[in-house]
């Protein structure tokens, strides 16, 4: 017997504690692109004192899975993963304006491999130039296995020595502060090169080059525009709006990192020649697509205007989520039968559509574009995917075991014994459902049925 479970509260109950926080929609990429271990980007700020030089600060988040953990030969701890990096700036001739190098000892306590985009290392490299537009020449590489990657995509720029005002300005996404009102003394750095974290709370960072004057206040005006245009899509983006924030002059701009995370300390310099602001902007709601995102500044007189191209990306999307017919036949135990047809009917663009309108109807809050109910279902379709599987089976998510954990969650605990008659046995308890699940392995080959389930 194939049980069904209506969508809506029951999902909710079926799931656990998981609560529904968002109707936006999800577009799984139409191919995978594979995972993207390297992101940066740079910020170009004033130089310091009376410094011929500006700055221009690149900040990085590498994943720590591309280094090979070896064995720690000190003894510090169990093993470690080292490696390089490397920045050059090149100016117009190609020549190699500046560089700076950091080298990364990361210790760990297992040699075990960890899944991709959930860890990682991050920094900020400060560099000193003359005025002018640089190609990043960016390079990671590996100590233990001597494979890199190499990047020379981007560009950053400074201001000429005598410009100011906002015509000078930079911009970078930060976590949101827990304080919305002036500008804090520490930000940390989203630090997903030009990107956004998809669903993560998020602000931008504005600096200039200190004009004078007594204006302190700054307006944005901010605008998305979905690369390619999606009618469908804009009612559910941030629509246009303005914000007036305030923002303080006479700053300095100190990096500093924890190995986990860049942020900046941003403290009171009577010499500084920065300006900063912190704008509030509704990040968390942008859809997993790219855009064209358009800052317009404004303060007293001064004008200026930032163009920016990013995504949203979601670095640790569970694997499941990333083909669409794959999410959708992992739909099978919170539909009935007639319902999962009609969503698996049409084009690819018309099943990418349905498994949005699925999910979308689910939710009931605005604030962010990600929806926990979706994500927690299809990390537990992706460990009963590899843990539940056969010889016979191999994707778990199709055997008895694999249903009950998609349904439930992990068990409160898990009683394995093995009968001379009946063969291996699998107690799953779950307490706070007051529900018991009894799986035996007959030929003790692995597939385990359910046999019975019982009441606490």
């Amino acid at each position: 017997m194939r049980p069904t479970l209506w969508i809506g509260l029951s999902i909710a109950l079926a799931l656990g504690a998981v609560t529904p926080v968002s109707r936006a929609q999800f577009r799984p990429p139409r191919t995978e692109p594979g995972p993207q271990v390297l992101f940066f980007e740079a910020l170009g700020l004033p130089g310091e004192g009376d410094s011929l030089h500006e700055r221009i600060d690149i900040h990085y988040r590498i994943d720590r899975e591309f280094f090979v953990p070896v064995r720690d030969p000190d003894g510090r701890s169990p093993f470690h993963r080292s490696g390089e990096i490397l920045v050059e700036l090149a100016d117009s001739t190609g020549g190699i304006a500046t560089r700076a190098m950091q080298t990364l000892e990361i210790p760990e306590e297992s040699a075990d491999r960890k899944p991709l985009g959930g860890r990682w290392e991050q920094g900020i490299l400060r560099l000193l130039v003359s005025p002018g537009r640089y190609r990043i020449l960016m390079t990671v590489e590996d100590e233990e296995s001597r494979r890199s990657i190499m990047d020379s995509s981007r560009f950053a720029g400074t201001s000429p020595m005598n410009a100011s005002g906002l015509a000078t300005a930079s911009v970078a996404l930060i976590a949101s502060p827990r304080d919305a009102h002036g500008v804090p003394g520490d930000v940390t750095l989203m630090n997903y090169g030009e990107d956004v974290l998809f669903g993560r709370p998020a602000a931008l960072l504005v600096t200039w080059k200190s004009a004078g004057g007594r204006d302190t206040l700054l307006t944005v005006r901010y605008s998305f525009t979905e690369e390619p245009p999606s009618p469908e899509d804009r009612p559910l983006l941030p629509p246009d709006r303005e914000v007036t924030v305030p923002f303080t002059c006479g700053v300095t701009l100190v990096p500093w990192t924890d190995s986990s995370r860049a942020a900046y300390r941003l403290s009171a310099d009577a010499a500084g020649r920065t300006c900063a602001a912190v704008v509030p902007i509704p990040f968390s709601r942008l859809l997993l697509r790219s855009y064209r995102m358009t800052f317009s500044l404004s303060s007293g007189p001064g004008r200026h205007e930032i163009l920016r191209k990013g995504r949203a990306v979601w670095p640790d999307m569970p694997f499941s989520l990333k083909d669409i017919d794959n999410a959708l036949d992992a739909l099978r135990y919170v539909t009935t039968e007639s319902e999962l047809d009609s969503l698996r009917r049409g084009n690819l663009e018309t099943r990418r559509a349905n498994l949005e309108g699925f999910w979308r109807s689910k939710g009931g809050k605005q604030e962010t574009a990600f929806n926990e109910v979706m994500a927690e279902y299809y990390r537990r379709v992706d460990l009963a995917m590899r843990n539940f599987g056969t010889l016979r089976q191999l994707d778990g998510l199709r055997s008895d075991r694999g249903k009950i954990y998609v349904l439930y969650g992990p068990p409160t605990t898990t009683d394995r014994t093995l009968d001379p008659v009946s063969g291996f046995q699998e107690v799953w308890t779950y307490s706070h459902l007051k529900k018991k699940f009894i799986f035996i392995d007959q030929n003790k080959s692995g597939n385990y049925v359910l046999v019975s389930t019982t009441a606490l």
